[in-house]
């Protein structure tokens, strides 16, 4: 015999369940309870069999507040119309007034008899009271004033202490929900569910919030489906336990497909022999799920042996390649946390490292260790692991392969797992603190956008994504580019790799892409194979896309928006993108660049232009959101959305922004909207938003008009500090490099700048030829707007 718990709504009433009762299987026991307090859950420690939790409508915020004090006395929980939080909340003058003996009642019964009837009406809605003799019995409880009193005191006890993110629990959770329900928002509601690893969500259609009542019996199917899990997702199991830890992704390949190939990477000797033709192979090594795993535990075994433990911090400075993710799957195994730094990190880049995270060891080549002797952060780090040929070191990595196997470390969820640094283009750069509860949430993210096929063979062209390839189980093949020095060979290695290694998705950064692109248009190539490519890290314009259809028709293009801290946001996919807009002059430009529609697993909102820190213990979100379609600065929140900066409380402040149910919001600094589609439509930068004359411009539109000037190789639009209008804009062209700026005619172009920019009202103050426009190192697609302002007030700069 199952016992169920059921605890009924507010208001509500224990017989509000008897209709379920009358229908109840055998086998079930149906317990009413009185869930005003807490003198109910004695009952689930009563005996020693897991119960069954029913909720009702408030009855579910009682059910969630229980789940993780009691989750080892409960099989599951069933919650039908979840009003878990308060939609609109009593304000603090108006508790005070309720308060009052006097003034409180006459207050609770004008408010009951101006509302009980609207409200019984949303409650039952879309039933009427005529439809079950029953509704008659909750219609005349609901003119009881002292009830209305009961239940406005008890959502004052619900505000304060609500329901929050330390109240997940990974007892198995069925979501019920009315199609139709007026009392409770789905989306308000919904949000605190997303944070459940073990969920189900089931909509009906035709309901309401008094599906209990009109449609009892899929109450009772929910109450007898086994839930799709009853194990909660890698990362995300209470307490320290090994199953947190992100080799879990690893050890379940090597269970279920040992023999899959897991990694393929260029041979050195043949690519330096390769004749730069795309039809000519280059030979390729490989290693399978079962070896590199092995590879991955023997590593492990040594750092151990030299004294790396769980939470040392382990640089990693080494290219894309096998050992690089040996090295890096390794430090997680074994619970220390690995510190990525990509092949083109500047000197700088390896000062603020060590100063964030105070290595215990870093693992790379001679050269990076002879570089670290100049500077002084890397002064105490102990251990120092040689790859390849050098002196100056305690270990090579050659010798840390043991034969004895290493176990994998049992962590909490939110135990960092890795750090990895924005590019510091805006100032210094910081660590984004991915534990491995974010990894899993952001593996499973990406999972629901870009979901591979056990034939799939792809081919990343960022080690992030890579991560996310190998937990996937997917064959990944390295790219045979050196991703620190971009190289003029670079489109025809990447077509030669896709033609001759069978490459069916790949990602690749936008300049990637349009490299691509325009090199296999050239040759007469066609990537008829590619069934998906992904593309993001910089805006990207139709034309790119256009371009890229030309060389894959077949193929799937999907762009991606997203950052260190949080990626996907969105996504669109490029035929979208192209379809026909309102605007049918191919000379205008729409503003913004649309990049489609928002990840499921986040929250978003868009906030006011303000610098600094926003606290809302001093305003509220209604002070600073935009209206519905306006402009704002794009934040979000999720579990795939990083909480913070490793070590790095300033960064907190101005990035983030803590909610008041504990949920961290993350500023993008992207200045953004959201259309009628619902899809999102990025215009620029909060830090290079250009305000001219009161009034604001933004990059993006005006960068895309500049790229399609047949003269332009990369551009940025910009404003500089102008003593009448406050900034000034500035339209900034590289030529391409067949062009010869001695014969150049810089007079017409000018002119032709002036006149689009005229007809998309872009006003445009100056126009400027330099020979190179600085661009970010990790992508090479993104204007370093900073390093181009202070370029421009070099002299010599400017050449037409």
């Amino acid at each position: 015999m199952k016992t169920i718990l059921a605890l009924h709504g507010n208001p509500g009433h224990p017989e509000d369940w008897n209709l379920l009762k009358k229908i109840l299987p055998a086998g079930y026991e149906l317990v009413t309870v009185d869930p005003h307090d807490d003198t109910w859950t004695s009952l689930l420690t009563k005996t020693s069999d897991k119960k069954i939790l029913l909720g009702h409508s408030w009855g579910c915020y009682r059910v969630l507040k229980a789940l993780k004090p009691f989750a080892s006395s409960i099989e599951k929980a069933i919650l039908v119309a979840p009003y878990v939080k308060p939609e609109k909340k009593i304000s603090g003058l108006a508790q005070a007034l309720l308060h009052l003996p006097v003034i409180g009642d006459a207050l609770l019964k004008a408010n009951h008899a101006k509302a009980k009837d609207s409200f019984f009406a949303d409650l039952i809605h879309p039933l009427k009271s005529q439809d079950d003799s029953y509704l008659e019995i909750v219609n005349g409880r609901l003119q009881e004033w002292h009830l209305w009193k009961k239940t406005a005191f008890q959502k004052m006890a619900m505000q304060a202490n609500p329901w929050s993110p330390a109240d997940v629990s990974a007892v198995p959770v069925t979501v019920i929900y009315g199609a139709k329900d007026k009392v409770s928002d789905r989306k308000a509601q919904g949000d605190v569910f997303k944070a459940y690893p073990n969920k189900t969500e089931v909509e009906i259609h035709d309901a309401g919030h008094g599906l209990i009542w009109s449609h009892a019996r899929e109450i009772v199917k929910a109450l007898q489906e086994e839930s799709k899990t009853m194990n909660p997702k890698i990362g995300y199991f209470p307490g320290s336990d090994e199953r947190n830890n992100v080799i879990s992704y690893m050890e379940k390949h090597l269970r279920e497909f040992p023999d899959r190939i897991a990694l393929t990477w260029a041979r050195r000797d043949s690519l330096q022999a390769w004749d730069g033709n795309p039809m000519t192979p280059i030979a390729h090594d490989k290693i399978t799920y079962k070896n590199f795993a092995e590879r991955i535990n023997s590593f492990a075994r040594g750092l151990l042996d030299i004294g790396i433990q769980k939470g040392d911090r382990v640089i990693i400075f080494l290219p894309m390649a096998l050992d690089m993710y040996t090295a890096m799957f390794a430090v997680q195994r074994i619970g220390a946390i690995a510190v990525f730094l990509d092949s083109w990190a500047r000197s700088h880049h390896l000062g603020a490292s060590a100063e964030c995270v105070g290595p215990k060891a870093m693992i790379s080549f001679k050269m990076a260790f002879d570089l670290v002797d100049q500077v002084p952060e890397f002064k105490s780090m102990p251990v120092r692991i040689l790859y390849g040929p050098g002196d100056k070191f305690t270990h090579k990595f050659e010798d840390l392969l043991k034969k004895d196997p290493s176990p994998v470390a049992a962590v909490e969820s939110e135990f960092t797992a890795l750090i990895t640094f924005t590019t510091g283009s805006t100032g210094k750069p910081k660590g984004a603190n991915r534990t491995h509860r974010f990894l899993s949430a952001q593996h499973q993210a990406l999972s629901h956008v870009i979901p591979y096929t056990e034939q799939d063979k792809d081919m990343p062209a960022f080690p992030i994504f890579s991560l996310n390839n190998l937990a996937s189980g997917v064959t990944t093949v390295l790219p045979a580019l050196d991703l620190s020095a971009p190289s003029d060979k670079d489109p025809a290695l990447l077509a030669c790799q896709i033609i001759n290694e069978n490459i069916n998705c790949t990602t690749l950064s936008p300049s990637m892409l349009v490299g691509l692109s325009r090199f296999c248009k050239e040759k007469g190539l066609q990537l008829s194979k590619l069934r998906r490519v992904v593309t993001g890290g910089a805006p990207i314009s139709k034309d790119d896309v256009k371009a890229f259809y030309e060389i894959a028709p077949q193929s799937d293009l999907w762009i991606l928006y997203g950052s260190t801290e949080a990626e996907p946001m969105a996504h669109i996919e490029g035929r979208d993108m192209l379809k026909e807009s309102k605007v049918t002059d191919p000379e205008i430009i729409e503003e913004g660049v649309n990049v489609g529609h928002i990840s499921d697993d986040i929250d978003f909102k868009f906030i006011r232009i303000k610098d600094g820190p926003i606290s809302l213990s001093q305003t509220d979100w209604d002070k600073i959101e935009v209206a519905n379609g306006d402009v704002g600065e794009f934040i979000c929140t999720g579990d795939h959305v990083c909480r913070e900066y490793y070590n790095n409380p300033e960064a907190f402040k101005t990035t983030k922004i803590m909610g008041h149910d504990n949920r961290v919001w993350h500023r993008t600094g992207d200045l953004a909207y959201i259309d009628s589609d619902k899809n999102l439509w990025i215009v620029g930068r909060v830090n290079n938003a250009i305000e001219r004359a009161g009034k604001y411009y933004f990059p993006v539109r005006a960068e895309v008009l500049l790229k399609r000037m047949d003269f332009t190789y990369r551009c940025a639009f910009l404003g500089m500090d102008d003593a009448k209008l406050g900034q000034a804009t500035h339209a900034v062209v590289e030529l391409k490099s067949d062009i010869d700026p001695k014969s150049f005619d810089f007079v017409s172009a000018k002119k032709e700048i002036q006149r689009v920019f005229e007809k998309n009202k872009i006003p445009v103050d100056h126009i400027q030829f330099i020979e190179k426009v600085p661009m970010d190192p990790r992508h090479h697609s993104k204007v370093e707007y900073k390093v181009l302002r202070d370029q421009l007030k070099q002299p010599g700069v400017v050449i037409g």
